[in-house]
């Protein structure tokens, strides 16, 4: 009677466990190690200029929300890639050491690498005054070895060469880590590899979490105007695949922008949800909280954004909003002149040049109205109605479809039977079938003693793989 009291009692520190499970995702960290800046120049002035990411504040947002982490307490933090400015070794380096802080906290975190991670190349520089320096960047396998403590290391399980991996970091809730490399795409090897281990993992009762930097599901209508790599190459069929293997969530990040689209597989009788986590050097600077039921049935999404840093008064939302907004008005502004020289002489240019400019400006509007999330909550017929389709379309071909998907928050936009606003910052989700009762780890060595099964019966050495209780003088942890 005494070990069935040992197993109640171990079936409800289990709950209570994964009841206060959390788990905090980041994304496009893009860390510029100090040491990066030599000296103070227009090398490092015109690559601020060009940029919507806030380099110059990366350092010490990075160190905010890892001491915002630290007061949260998450079972685990999850990245999803872009960890560096470009794949500079000494940046790689500071990030693993503020991991090192989490990991000494008992915060685990698990990584991958994003298209600004790895073999950058000439990417990969210091600036000094008007010249900049090559660093070195890590190959995958350095990458790798560098990470070996978030995710790269024992207990995962890898594909071949591109090292994608799989772990149970939660006892039933497994996580995929894929690398969806710099130009988003995958191999038929990985993605069947992928499948398996989804697969398998459902089958087993478990619920999975997917990792990758490029996005699955399509968030803004024609974005790919300005962004080649704005959904992974051949989406639909990953999608599919994907689904039909069990997946409802995959986290991904890449266009700096905090947004939640849902698709269906093909038939629209099952979903899956892309919540892409903006970066934390991107207006309006977020990371995301998820939360699980005790039965891992339901997943809670929450939206955070760091609003100050510690000690540092030059930061401020609202002077990152400006270069937010200056950084999507200016090839707006661009393209739309380029339109205008092949349409129209020297005289056309100039009158049509203001309208152009305002069009920018909207469509600029339009956009960080999206980076803040849930944009059909936001009164913008102003700025939709500014100018007819038409118009927009003659100056910007295939811009105002885009302009409605950011502002109605409809993704994918056009696709009969599929448009849909999803909530971006709060947003429930049904994961499935509730977990079975009690432990949902699995017995994965028949050397282990002491163990009971669910009915608090003694077993010397669990006969299959299954679900287990280990008695005796070991301890839970």
């Amino acid at each position: 009677m005494r070990k069935l009291h040992v197993v109640i009692l171990c079936l409800l520190m289990t709950q209570a466990i994964v009841a206060q499970t959390k788990i905090v995702v980041l994304s496009d960290l893009h860390l510029m190690a100090p040491t990066l800046l030599v000296k103070d120049g227009p090398a490092w002035r015109d690559l601020l200029a060009d940029s919507r990411t806030l380099l110059d504040f990366s350092q010490p947002l990075l160190d905010e929300a890892v001491e915002r982490i630290k007061t949260i307490q998450p079972k685990l933090v999850l990245i999803t890639g872009d960890l560096t400015k470009d794949g500079e070794t000494v940046s790689h380096e500071y990030v693993v050491k503020k991991l090192d802080e989490l990991k000494a906290a008992g915060i685990m975190t698990l990584v991958i690498p994003g298209n600004h991670d790895i073999d950058m190349g000439e990417k990969a520089v210091a600036y000094d005054g008007e010249s900049t320096i090559p660093m070195a960047s890590p190959s995958l396998d350095e990458f790798a070895r560098l990470y070996a403590d978030y995710g790269y290391g024992a207990g995962a399980e890898f594909d071949g060469l591109s090292k994608t991996y799989c772990c149970e970091p939660v006892n039933g809730l497994v996580v995929i880590g894929i690398n969806s490399g710099k130009d988003g795409s995958l191999s038929n090897g990985t993605l069947d590899w992928v499948c398996k281990q989804a697969s398998d993992a459902t089958a087993a009762g478990k619920k999975v979490i997917v990792m990758m930097h490029h996005a699955l599901n399509l968030h803004i209508t024609n974005a790919d105007l300005f962004v080649n790599t704005t959904v992974i190459y051949h989406s639909d069929e990953i999608r599919q695949r994907l689904i039909d293997a069990g997946v409802r969530v995959i986290l991904t990040g890449h266009f700096h922008t905090s947004d939640i689209a849902k698709d269906f597989n093909e038939s629209l009788t099952e979903p899956i949800y892309d919540i892409a986590t903006g970066s934390l050097v991107s207006y309006p600077c977020d990371y995301r909280e998820l939360s699980f039921s005790t039965d891992l049935s339901e997943l809670k999404v929450a939206t955070g954004h760091i609003t100050s840093i510690a000690g540092n008064d030059e930061f401020s939302p609202d002077s990152a909003k400006v270069r937010l907004h200056e950084a999507a008005f200016r090839p707006m502004r661009e393209m739309g002149m380029a339109k205008l020289r092949e349409k129209y002489s020297e005289q056309g240019v100039s009158v049509l040049e203001p309208t152009v400019t305002v069009l920018a400006n909207n469509m600029a509007k339009a956009f960080v109205i999206h980076a803040e999330g849930d944009e059909y909550k936001v009164n913008t017929e102003k700025i939709q109605e500014r100018f007819s389709d038409d118009m927009i379309n003659k100056l910007m071909p295939g811009c105002y479809n885009m302009l409605c998907s950011m502002l109605k928050d409809l993704s994918p936009y056009g696709v009969e039977g599929r448009e849909n606003q999803t909530d971006d910052l709060s947003l429930t989700i049904n994961m499935g079938p509730p977990m079975p009762a009690g432990i949902h780890g699995i017995a994965r060595s028949v050397d282990s003693k002491c163990c009971y099964d669910l009915n608090g019966r003694l077993l010397q050495a669990p006969p299959t793989k299954g679900l287990y209780i280990r008695g005796g003088k070991k301890q839970m942890k």
